[in-house]
């Protein structure tokens, strides 16, 4: 697909966003609530996981694409200075507690970083390039949760809006990327609906993979237990759920029912 056809790859290459330290009113920021805390903790951990999923994705036929790769260098370039802002936020508020992995995720790390990624290289190298549909689907899934986890901080507390707004302005960037690229792959044949709908139920809720439970789900309440909510993460599955072969799909909200449900039996 061409630039002229959807998401401008060369032109959103020539403008990379980097939010720096120094766009940022930290002293503005100071006295932070805890539960904010807790949440800018986990995102930035989620944004710091950005290497190991470029590794992932690039050990497959994703990285015979040029388009995709392409998007993937400008995008992990802007997830590390995100991380960077957040870090810089937490550490003027004195926050260093971090999400512990449990011993199932430290089992899962060992896994996914000794294992996987030799696995997926044959796996996916013998499924073809219909298995990118999967990976798109599953990056758009990841920067709807993204972009809905930051504008709800944003909305809950107003100070972090140097922070939050752009940040917002980045991922809106990289969903309007994903649902191009997932909205072709998706269409081109049927193999690559299959896949992506495989990768679609098995998708995660970022950063749950090998933390505590009990670290995401807090946070989790914080960001999405208002019921004033529910309208946009329906409508971020909507988006999902618009791509060719994912009608009737609702990722988002079955991974937060699964944290609820959990959390009701403890």
């Amino acid at each position: 697909m061409s630039d002229s056809d959807g998401f401008d790859v060369r032109a959103y290459t020539r403008d990379p966003r980097s939010l720096r330290r120094g766009d940022l009113d930290l002293v503005a920021m100071q006295g932070l609530p805890t539960n904010t805390l807790l949440t800018l903790r986990h995102l930035q951990q989620v944004e710091r996981g950005t290497l190991r999923l470029m590794r992932d994705l690039l050990v497959t036929p994703t990285h015979a694409e040029s388009r995709v790769t392409a998007f993937l260098t400008t995008w992990a370039y802007e997830e590390y200075w995100i991380a960077d802002a957040l870090e810089a936020v937490l550490e003027g508020n004195n926050h260093t507690e971090v999400a512990h992995s449990t011993k199932l995720g430290r089992m899962r790390r060992g896994w996914d970083d000794r294992i996987i990624p030799t696995v997926d290289a044959i796996r996916t190298n013998l499924l073809g390039s219909d298995i990118v549909a999967g990976h798109m689907a599953v990056g758009l899934l990841d920067s709807l949760v993204a972009r809905e986890s930051y504008a709800r901080v944003g909305v809950l507390e107003p100070r972090l809006a140097s922070l939050i707004d752009p940040i917002v302005t980045i991922k809106d960037r990289h969903v309007e990327f994903y649902t191009d690229e997932a909205a072709d792959r998706l269409a081109a044949s049927a193999g690559a609906r299959r896949l992506g709908q495989q990768a679609v139920r098995s998708w995660r809720w970022p950063g749950s993979r090998y933390g505590d439970p009990g670290y995401v789900q807090p946070v989790l309440r914080y960001l999405f237990a208002d019921p004033s909510v529910r309208a946009d993460i329906d409508a971020a599955d909507a988006q999902v759920a618009a791509l060719p072969g994912m009608a009737e799909t609702h990722p988002i909200r079955r991974a937060l029912g699964r944290f609820a449900s959990r959390g009701a039996r403890q």
